[in-house]
């Protein structure tokens, strides 16, 4: 499986610390993966969705200006 790197700030990293213990997580790393597999999902929920309507998508998230 390929593998992403990332850097976040220390604030943000105790609060997923606090948030996926809470959460009944077996680590950060499982919690910000169903994250994002869960947004990926509500924007991108087959392959027929077009890259236009993902853009209006994420626009309407206030993801994208």
């Amino acid at each position: 499986m390929p593998k992403l790197k990332f850097k976040i700030d220390n604030e943000l990293k105790i609060r997923l610390d606090k948030v996926s213990e809470a959460g009944g997580y077996s680590s950060v790393e499982e919690f910000v993966l169903h994250i994002v597999e869960r947004e990926l999902d509500k924007l991108d929920p087959g392959s027929e969705e077009s890259e236009e309507n993902i853009r209006k998508k994420l626009e309407g998230l206030g993801y994208m200006g």
